[in-house]
């Protein structure tokens, strides 16, 4: 015989609020934090005030993935070291999160794809992945060439805020990528809208259906981490997301 009583009160429980800290112990692996060099923090000023606002969200390692784009941002390892340097020097001085090494994310376009073709790119994250993005109209036909290639060598792909790309439309698309060899990172910036509605819809659809790998802020400056202290998930989200943060937890400690 069904309890009515506790059927009642298990319904009400799936639709409250997941209650557990969200970004607590994590690594996040996609930022904008060294300083002057994409289109993340300004300087050093900027940099540390982002360092606290890592803090407020319980995140203990940071890993900087400055853009690699040759339009806008043509950074190298050269340059990314440098600024990964300056912003070392300064914060041995204070108590903060980790920021121990650092990636890029690299964006997949013609460039990089003569690039491939010569050597594979050296800013991994964790030694055996690369964060990459398209172009936000592009299609994946690139994409998944890289992948391949990637793969090939041991390199397992990661592609950032997929639910951002305006032509990949549909879960099973999602699906293909992740059968293709990609991982998923959801910016947690997009279930709180502030891409759009659109994008965040698509972020839930996502996290619903249990694709994403990893999630990361993705935060420019300390705006972007003052937002996602009001970051708030349903219970049936937050198993999902509990998910991610277990296999992130191992991957990157």
């Amino acid at each position: 015989m069904i309890n009515k009583t506790n059927t009642f009160y298990n319904m009400f429980d799936f639709f409250t609020k997941h209650k557990k800290p969200l970004f607590e112990g994590l690594c996040d692996i996609h930022n904008h934090l060294l300083p002057a060099i994409d289109d993340g923090s300004k300087n050093v000023a900027m940099s540390l005030d982002m360092l606290e606002g890592f803090i407020s969200l319980g995140i203990t390692s940071v890993i900087p993935t400055p853009h690699v784009y040759q339009d806008l941002y043509p950074n190298t390892p050269t340059t990314i070291k440098n600024a990964f340097d300056v912003l070392s020097a300064e914060i041995s001085k204070i108590d903060c999160p980790k920021v121990n090494s650092y990636g890029a994310e690299y964006m997949i376009d013609e460039v990089f794809m003569k690039n491939l073709q010569i050597s594979m790119p050296s800013l991994l994250l964790n030694n055996n992945y690369l964060l990459v993005e398209i172009s936000f109209y592009s299609e994946t036909t690139m994409l998944v060439q890289a992948g391949f290639t990637l793969l090939q060598d041991n390199i397992t792909p990661i592609l950032a805020h997929p639910e951002r790309y305006h032509s990949i439309k549909t879960i099973k698309e999602y699906k293909e990528l992740k059968n293709k060899g990609f991982y998923l990172q959801l910016n947690a910036l997009s279930l709180l809208g502030h891409y759009g509605p659109e994008v965040k819809q698509k972020a839930k659809k996502i996290l619903q259906e249990g694709l994403y790998d990893f999630v990361a802020t993705d935060a420019h400056h300390p705006q972007h981490l003052k937002i996602l202290q009001n970051l708030t998930l349903s219970k049936k989200q937050g198993i999902q997301w509990e998910a991610i943060r277990e296999f992130q937890l191992t991957e990157f400690s």
